[in-house]
């Protein structure tokens, strides 16, 4: 980003998106210096703002705006818009079901081995005291 291009303009941004509930061309044409910006500015701009949560409407206009219609565009950078917060929820609402069911599984494996090692240890006491008793009688004490 240029040196210009400042913490504040972000931060307006951020909050005329969030106002808004997203920006567009205009708005970023109208709070940013577009016309000395390169496509990789503008770019990284963009980026910052979905990260933050505010969603961007783009045109190709704002990236190159003298640009005639070709049938096969040179792009330098592909932006990729990143998922909203609904779509993060209905990830998260996919992999939980999952985690609850092998935690519930472990939940029952960990029952189970303290269900067997209670009857081993009960069994042995019981050995352990039927010997004893066993050595009371023969010695006869």
């Amino acid at each position: 980003m240029q040196p210009a291009l400042d913490s504040n303009t972000l931060d307006r941004l951020v909050a005329l998106g969030r106002k808004q509930g997203h920006l567009t061309n205009q708005d970023l044409e109208a709070n940013l210096p577009i016309a000395s910006m390169s496509a990789e500015e503008i770019a990284l701009v963009v980026v910052h703002l979905e990260e933050t949560g505010v969603p961007v409407e783009l045109d190709d206009r704002l990236v190159s705006p003298n640009a005639k219609a070709s049938p096969t565009p040179v792009k330098s950078a592909e932006i990729i818009p990143f998922p909203g917060r609904a779509a993060t929820a209905r990830m998260k609402r996919r992999t939980a079901p999952l985690q609850k069911a092998l935690q519930s599984e472990t939940a029952k494996s960990a029952e189970q081995e303290r269900r067997t090692t209670h009857w081993v240890v009960a069994v042995s006491g019981l050995l352990i005291l039927i010997l004893l008793v066993g050595l009371v009688m023969m010695l006869g004490v």
